[in-house]
């Protein structure tokens, strides 16, 4: 430890230098920092997202074609549901209750790939058994899946089941169990609609203004340790000690 006098307001302070402690410090606000300016970030994400959404959900329906692809875009596609490639997303909350998401894959004619539909939520896998036949016109906005999400264990746990149950909604990994060339994202059908379920649409499960409070509380900390710091390595000196 090493000591360095100095006087303030004409009084007599030692400062005493840890290194270790100094360390520590160190250390810690710059976690603290980095993780407020990640919240950041997050907050004007999440903010230019909303934004984005409610533009182009609120602009005219287009038809559905290769090169109406934008996130949000707001459009028309009609084919035949592929009923026996349905698929369930596990874990997701209605309400407080848990349950499913439905996605039917729609095959429009002429087309290669399979355009995704999130048909909406249910509680049970038996609700989402109805079989769709004949041509369907679906209206709804593009969403890709653009946010990680963490999950336990493998996105699809029993491959061979059907309906086939997912954790989170992976293009790739719907493709290689389904064997079925995907678009990159789902068309989240709007709610008058009709063969759906229920359709209340969120853009972001996290309001952006919670990750400005949570960057806020992280700065916060940072400066209270670089308070705590100095408030513990400077104390009042004595003659003793200046001697």
């Amino acid at each position: 430890m090493v000591t360095y006098p100095f006087i303030w307001r004409h009084k007599q302070f030692l400062f005493r230098f840890r290194l270790g402690f100094l360390l520590l410090c160190v250390i810690f606000v710059c976690l603290f920092s980095g993780l407020g300016v990640w919240q950041l970030h997050r907050y004007h994400f999440k903010a230019a997202l909303i934004k984005d959404y409610h533009e182009m959900a609120t602009a005219p329906v287009v038809p559905f074609t290769a090169t109406t692809l934008k996130e949000f875009q707001h459009v028309e596609a009609r084919g035949t549901y592929v009923n026996n490639a349905t698929l369930l997303v596990q874990n997701r909350v209605y309400k407080d209750q848990l349950g499913f998401e439905v996605l039917t894959p729609l095959q429009i004619a002429g087309d290669t790939r399979f355009l995704l539909i999130d048909r909406g939520w249910v509680k049970t896998p038996d609700e989402a058994q109805d079989v769709v036949t004949g041509e369907q016109q679906v209206v709804g906005i593009i969403k890709y899946q653009n946010e990680y999400q963490f999950i336990l264990g493998k996105n699809i746990m029993f491959p061979d089941k059907h309906p086939l149950v997912i954790q989170k909604i992976d293009i790739k990994d719907i493709s290689r169990a389904t064997k079925m060339p995907f678009y990159p994202f789902v068309v989240r059908m709007d709610e008058d609609v009709a063969n759906g379920f229920v359709r209340e649409w969120t853009i972001s499960a996290v309001d952006p203004k919670r990750h400005l409070g949570y960057a806020v509380q992280w700065f916060l900390m940072a400066i209270v340790l670089v308070i705590a710091f100095f408030s513990f390595s400077i104390s009042r000196a004595g003659d003793a000690e200046l001697r």
